[in-house]
């Protein structure tokens, strides 16, 4: 039975030891060079690969090869890039399952998070409920007594201005009387008047 050659299947032949581009592999294994990219990015290390002159990454046939059997493992077997990565690092002899999680286990573990976030909450508010009591106590015993004292000391200042004023009146009024006596000694006419009449101006 003779072989029905693909289109570009001569040319693979002929470039092999040359080796391909991203874009070459891309169309000879019907994906899109960004898919081919985002591959060898996740695991360039088990895809066998060179540097061109330019410093671009070419694959020859063992490149292209295991680019068609993660092509394989991914399209047709739904593996994950975790696990074909884990099936190559073991040399294809293991596979590394991502079990479903069952709807019970799904709830549950959002219960854990939401009794872990409310838990959270009744810390911040502990430590909230501690900094109001500690400023409650600092008030009571700092605050309150300063700002009675303040009050205590207004209040006596207020006293001794008042104080000072009638001090002042007593003066002003001994000033006034001794400048009377002083003037009735010097004006005789005076002296017949009575000393509270001409202080009084009676």
């Amino acid at each position: 039975m003779n072989k029905i050659e693909k289109p570009g299947e001569e040319k693979q032949d002929e470039n092999l030891d040359k080796g391909f581009t991203v874009k070459e592999v891309a169309s000879f294994i019907n994906e899109t060079p960004n898919v081919i990219r985002n591959w060898f990015k996740e695991l360039r290390n088990y895809i066998p690969h060179e540097k061109d002159s330019n410093n671009y990454n070419i694959y020859k046939s063992e490149g292209i090869e295991r680019f068609k059997e993660i092509q394989a493992l991914h399209r047709e077997q739904n593996w994950s890039m975790k696990q074909i990565e884990h099936y190559f690092a073991t040399g294809g002899e293991s596979f590394k399952p991502e079990p479903e999680k069952k709807a019970g286990e799904i709830i549950a573990e959002e219960l854990k998070a939401m009794r872990e976030e409310i838990e959270a909450l009744r810390e911040e508010n502990k430590q909230i409920k501690e900094q109001l009591d500690n400023q409650e106590t600092f008030n009571k015993e700092f605050v309150i007594p300063g700002m009675q004292q303040l009050k205590e000391g207004v209040t006596s200042i207020r006293g001794s201005i008042e104080r000072d004023k009638e001090l002042d009146q007593a003066n002003q009024a001994a000033k006034e009387a001794k400048r009377l006596i002083a003037a009735s000694n010097e004006n005789p006419d005076n002296q017949k008047k009575g000393f509270f009449a001409r202080l009084f101006g009676k």
